[in-house]
């Protein structure tokens, strides 16, 4: 009875939110905001009029919540809006609004798992795995199409792994490639099929062993008679044909690496279940590929099979030592390099050659290098996270210390830990490597820079410019005797741009003093003085990378708040819910609990209830 009634007063809170909502919010939402955010306008790209009831609030969460930040900070509604929102009307729909953010963070809402959709192994993963399965060198994947970014940013996104015939010809292709490097090299001959008949009577047992072998390991799990009839048809029609026991298991070798088991990572159902435990297999898969990129390792398959990954000391263990190998490393540069932003210096910074006639192709390696080298070091030695934002030490070669300044000497090509005893130095702010990636060819930008602080390292995205915005000068020489923050600041007059800039500029302003390949300057490309003052809405005012750094360590728990969701969805799959919230704040709070250690954040992304489980809903 005493059950019952809990239950019922539940319900009655929930209907009596609802109401609230519904009744109060609603009402004024449509009153003040569709006018510009609606079916016939949507300012910023953001449309309020389709939000009319409590789970619309819940399923537009972060729109909800950045309402909520714009209303607070004045912003929202604009002071031009013809009918402005009395204090009453304000204050209930920040009640309001308060109230959805405060439930969704903390847990007040229904909970489940969530649902990735079929994943296909992104072009990485495909290269990691072949390389694991078959021992190959070269890259196979390296003429698949682009993989685009889903959810929080990343490209092994479910929603956003789309396959298309020319893709699967591609497979084909690759498979043949990856097979005929096997044939060709005697000792992965002799590594690949590993058991020989003895005589004529075994060759068909024989070959079902070598291919059971490689089919449990391709497909992550267990192979029923199912998946290997089509394998040992494909290698008896080779024998029929004359073919010797060697040159008749090349199809079926072929045939793994084009097979949907392989290509794609399918989760079971439970049928009749609303949410469910992934079995040991699945959670190998899971493991593996978010910290390695790949597939499971042999000793990982041994405990799935004993059913052992479902103990969480085990799944600790194993965590721990797959974090201390050097295969870890594809967590920093794939994790860390599409979150931070320095992947782009592969192939996507083109700085200006006659401008900038010194950023040589070393160079860019080896500021690439700096942010895996330094993701990698906060991983493996579990530093707090924050270092991230300020730190002491990076990571250079010879011809990146100098290009810095640094004043410790460092001589050769290969990167290592260095000192930094210039405090403007330091942290994800002042590496080469996110600096270009927020410049143009020609100059810096404030906007791209303030907008990667705001979107990357603290989760609070800027809304996309309006069609009317206006473009600035490619060249900064080309100002008119104006310097290019006084060109920038001439732009931002107008209503339509001003509030947004005013989030934007300043954290960009700040950084100023570094070039548009990293270097430190005093003087602009025209000779003029650096001006790096900033002041932020509410007065805050603050210069330098110095004093960003400070500014943006008082905010460690929003960086860190971003960062586990950034690292949550990476580790999915799939864009985060209102559901995933809760886990977030949980994650926080351990994370926090233990000095905002970065293999305790890893460490409880694992065991949470998104990664180790299923539901049969998204």
């Amino acid at each position: 009875m005493r059950i019952l009634l809990v239950g019922f007063l539940i319900l009655a809170n929930q209907l009596s939110w609802a109401d609230d909502f519904a009744a109060s919010a609603v009402p004024l939402i449509q009153k003040h905001c569709v006018t510009c955010h609606g079916p016939d306008k949507s300012k910023g790209g953001i449309t309020l009029h389709d939000i009319t009831t409590e789970g619309h609030a819940f399923q537009n969460f972060e729109l909800i919540q950045n309402a909520l930040e714009q209303i607070e900070l004045g912003d929202m509604p604009p002071d031009d809006e013809e009918v402005l929102p009395t204090p009453e009307e304000k204050a209930e729909l920040l009640q309001q609004l308060k109230s959805i953010t405060k439930r969704v963070v903390n847990g007040e809402v229904p909970q489940k798992a969530g649902r990735v959709t079929l994943r296909r192994l992104n072009r990485t993963e495909y290269h990691y795995t072949v390389k694991d399965l078959f021992g190959v060198t070269f890259n196979p994947s390296k003429d698949f199409p682009v993989d685009g970014a889903g959810g929080e940013g990343f490209d092994n996104t479910a929603d956003a792994l789309f396959s298309s015939p020319a893709l699967l010809e591609k497979y084909l292709a690759a498979a043949h490639k990856v097979i005929a490097a096997v044939y060709d090299d005697s000792r992965l001959v002799q590594k690949i099929i590993f058991a020989q008949p003895e005589s004529p009577s075994e060759i068909d047992a024989t070959a079902k062993k070598v291919l059971t072998y490689h089919a449990s390991r391709a497909y992550r799990r267990r192979v029923s008679d199912e998946d290997m009839a089509p394998l040992l048809s494909a290698f008896s029609r080779g024998v029929t044909r004359g073919l010797t026991y060697q040159d008749a298991l090349r199809a079926p070798l072929t045939a793994l690496l084009v097979n949907p088991r392989f290509l794609f990572r399918a989760e079971h159902n439970q049928k009749d279940h609303d949410e469910w435990q992934l079995n040991d297999f699945e959670i190998a898969t899971r493991l593996s590929y978010f910290l390695w990129s790949s597939m499971p390792d042999r000793e990982l398959f041994r405990l799935a099979d004993q059913g052992k990954l479902t103990d969480p000391d085990v799944l600790r263990q194993q965590t721990q030592r797959m974090l201390a190998s050097p295969k870890s490393k594809a967590l920093a540069r794939h994790f860390g390099g599409q979150w931070i932003g320095f992947d782009k210096m592969i192939d996507h910074v083109q700085p200006d050659k006659k401008r900038f006639p010194g950023f040589s192709l070393n160079l860019r390696k080896a500021m690439y290098h700096e942010g895996v080298e330094f993701m990698h070091h906060l991983i493996t030695e579990d530093r707090p996270i924050y270092e991230l934002i300020d730190s002491d030490y990076t990571f250079a070669n010879q011809a990146l210390a100098q290009h810095y300044g640094l004043s410790t000497p460092v001589s050769g090509a290969a990167l290592r830990k260095v000192p930094i005893q210039n405090e403007q130095r330091g942290g994800v702010l002042g590496m080469g490597g996110v600096l270009a990636s927020t410049s143009l060819p020609m100059r810096t930008s404030p906007v791209l820079r303030g907008v990667w602080i705001l979107d990357s390292l603290l989760g609070d995205p800027a809304p996309p410019p309006p069609p009317d915005a206006g473009e600035l000068p490619a060249d900064d020489t080309k100002a008119g005797g104006l310097t290019f923050r006084e060109q920038l600041d001439a732009h931002r007059q107008s209503k339509s741009c001003a509030s947004c800039h005013a989030r934007i500029d300043p954290l960009g302003f700040s950084l100023e003093n570094f070039d548009a390949i990293g270097r430190w300057r005093d003087r602009d490309a025209n000779g003029k003085p650096i001006d790096s003052s900033a002041t932020l809405p509410g007065n805050i005012s603050f210069s330098s990378p110095k004093e960003l750094k400070t500014l943006l360590m008082d905010s460690k728990d929003k960086f860190a708040r971003n960062m586990i969701r950034k690292g949550l969805s990476y580790a999915i799959g799939r864009g985060l819910e209102y559901y995933d919230e809760a886990i977030v704040n949980d994650i926080l709070t351990t994370v926090k609990t233990n000095n905002y250690s970065t293999q305790s954040l890893i460490h409880s992304i694992i065991r949470s209830r998104p990664f180790l489980k299923r539901s049969s809903t998204r």
